[in-house]
């Protein structure tokens, strides 16, 4: 891609801070790639001392792919290409004992963290799941904002903060015992350590000179001071976003970040990248309307030097079962005039309750579609399994990870034992591996049940001992030794559904090894950070990312998760009051965002895009009266057409 002039100025603002506003499709990887390149081959960076920091592994691979063509491997490898969490986990590895850590610690995920605030709060009466995500919501909600039990202290009032804080104190109390992180820590502990300590906030500075950032606009504040405690005074980075497609609050994410970037660095470089090379000039100049609505700090107007292209189609439906067949018609007949395939298409809406009633239609019609859910392959049971057997290998004071897997497969360990042993470890303030070992253990526990349990403890300590010369093997011995294939085939009825669970374990397992040896385009790697980097979400889905290259079909996901890709014709399907806007967000006042959320939906569309709204839907059984989206009265009349009737 040759780069316009706006774009090759970006790349030499180099000794002063940059904020790129790359608008949608202007071609902000390509910039990033570039400004990358002309670092090292015409201002003689070190590869070694220049990070790029994205939001996502895929991001981060492509961009690593697209230096391939660029840079020799060597400067490659050198250089830090990685997520924002796999970043702060570089940090953590290298200060882990200023952070009072052991350099075996594990990570959860959502479901322990979940887990383990049920057992911390189940002596509250009522506690169920929806109080547990409150609870866990709140926790990272103070970690985004580096507030520690003590300090969010200090701003509770109400009696349900001072409670929320007093389970934080015990969850907080346990994985530091347990030498535990979860996923905020990843954000959490650099940035506080970088904070406090000037001499290793130093020696982080002289390490990075300089920063790139990507997807600017998605950080938290958390996020947005880790950068700054990096950068330090020399100010020596870019950072790529677009403030319209700021659509992540619930995650942290602030409007706010770009007026802080312009008052903590007076002497910004702002340059606006507003040509854009994907959509039509109608769709872009709809775009542009619709998001003017908005107040903004940061204007830019999006413009196109192709063909102005076909006006934008609002489709009204009696209920959603008319929307569906309309839309699912419209692209039959659009897909056999223009020679297209189904992959060209993608369906997208607000929220994923809709995405039923158009999967009912494309069966019943039997066409080919494929969910953008966001499930990973490695959510799966067996994997999640094997993973637990991981971490408890690595950390042995790993509860969770020992609860889980003490009996899978079954070791005639019961529920009594298992209650006794955690009680016996809790007196005592010691893991349930430690436990298990324990010669005062005999005096609680049945001699056979004794015997089992070290048998189990003797067997991980073996395991452990692959660490240090051949960890490839671990995983391979798991599942020789615990017989594994034969505990999955006795756990399904369907002979179908195990085989199918036997071939995933198989693929992980070849895929593991795999990772840790290496090739010719990646380094080995060691078990831990292997094993991080999973909770990361630093890999992406090994089996479904192959095959969704080769896969023709429809593609349905929601508005969120679109952002990024681009399709030859987007149809939006639920413009309606109260579901696009959300109702929540009109009661909250936050149609802005929502409002970005759309404007983010329109500009996936390069030829056509198909608004869709329906007059009744059915809710809780009764069907409800409902208003066209304020969003298609904003767009500019003469860019819409109202379709009344679609042909079969």
């Amino acid at each position: 891609m040759i780069l316009n002039k706006i774009q090759q100025k970006a790349l030499h603002i180099i000794n002063e801070p940059c904020l790129i506003l790359a608008g949608a499709g202007s071609g902000k990887t390509s910039v990033i790639i570039n400004k990358v390149v002309t670092l090292i081959t015409i201002y003689q960076y070190d590869p070694k001392k220049i990070f790029a920091v994205t939001f996502t592994n895929k991001a981060a691979k492509e961009i690593e792919l697209r230096l391939f063509k660029r840079l020799t491997i060597k400067q490659i490898q050198d250089i830090t290409i990685s997520t924002f969490h796999s970043l702060g986990l570089k940090i953590i590895r290298s200060e882990y004992k200023c952070l009072g850590l052991k350099s075996n610690f594990t990570l959860f995920d959502e479901s322990e963290q979940l887990r383990l605030l049920k057992n911390i709060t189940r002596s509250m009466k009522n506690c169920n799941v929806f109080f547990l995500k409150k609870l866990l919501y709140q926790i990272s909600y103070w970690k985004n904002r580096l507030l520690n039990p003590n300090l969010a202290r200090k701003y509770t009032n109400s009696s349900v903060d001072k409670q929320y804080i007093f389970f934080y104190e015990k969850y907080d109390s346990f994985l530091k015992q347990h030498n535990i992180l979860d996923f905020n820590d990843l954000i959490f502990l650099p940035t506080i350590l970088l904070k406090n300590n000037i001499n290793i906030r130093l020696r982080w500075q002289k390490k990075i000179q300089y920063l790139l950032v990507d997807e600017y606009q998605d950080i938290n504040i958390s996020q947005y001071e880790l950068i700054k405690l990096l950068c330090g005074y020399n100010s020596n980075f870019t950072v790529v976003g677009d403030n319209d497609q700021s659509i992540y609050s619930w995650r942290g994410a602030q409007q706010k970040i770009f007026y802080l970037l312009k008052y903590d660095f007076p002497n910004l470089n702002i340059i606006k990248m507003e040509q854009n090379y994907r959509s039509s000039g109608c769709i872009l100049h709809a775009a542009n309307i619709l998001i003017s609505n908005n107040a903004n700090f940061f204007n830019k107007k999006l413009f196109s030097k192709l063909d102005y292209g076909n006006k934008i189609y609002i489709i009204m439906s009696i209920n959603e079962i008319y929307e569906a067949q309309k839309i699912i018609t419209y692209i039959k007949n659009h897909k056999k005039k223009n020679n297209k395939k189904y992959k060209d298409y993608a369906i997208l809406y607000r929220s994923n309750y809709q995405v039923k009633v158009v999967e009912s239609e494309l069966i019943y019609q039997n066409i080919p579609y494929y969910i953008h859910s966001g499930r990973s392959f490695f959510d799966l049971l067996e994997i999640k399994d094997l993973l637990a057997y991981l971490r408890l290998i690595i950390n042995h004071n790993d509860d969770l990870a020992f609860l889980r897997i003490i009996n899978t497969p079954n070791r005639r360990i019961g529920l009594v034992t298992l209650k006794k042993l955690k009680d016996f470890a809790h007196i005592n303030k010691i893991s349930l591996f430690v436990a298990s070992t324990d010669k005062r253990i005999k005096l609680k526990l049945l001699k056979n049940v004794v015997l089992r349990l070290n048998n189990f403890s003797l067997w991980i300590s073996e395991l452990s001992s692959f660490l240090s010369y051949s960890p490839e093997k671990i995983l391979k011995k798991v599942l020789q030794d615990t017989n594994y294939f034969s505990w999955i085939s006795s756990c399904y009825n369907d002979v179908n559904i195990s085989e199918k669970r036997i071939q995933d374990v198989i693929f992980f397992s070849e895929w593991f090894k795999k990772t840790l040896v290496g090739d010719c385009f990646n380094l080995p790697m060691k078990l831990e950070d292997v094993l991080i980097r999973f909770f990361c979400g630093d890999f992406n889905h090994p089996i479904q990312d192959n095959k969704n290259k080769k896969f023709d079909g429809l593609q349905l996901m929601t508005i969120h998760a679109s952002k990024g890709l681009e399709f030859s014709v987007v149809c939006i399907i639920g413009v309606e009051e109260g579901t696009l806007p959300h109702k929540k967000s009109i009661m909250d006042g936050n149609i802005t965002e929502e409002r970005r959320l759309m404007y983010v939906g329109i500009t996936r569309a390069k030829n056509q895009l198909l608004l869709s709204f329906c007059k009744k839907k059915k809710r809780f059984g009764i069907f409800v009266n409902l208003k066209p989206s304020r969003f298609l009265f904003e767009l500019p009349k003469k860019e819409i057409f109202w379709v009344k009737y679609i042909a079969k």
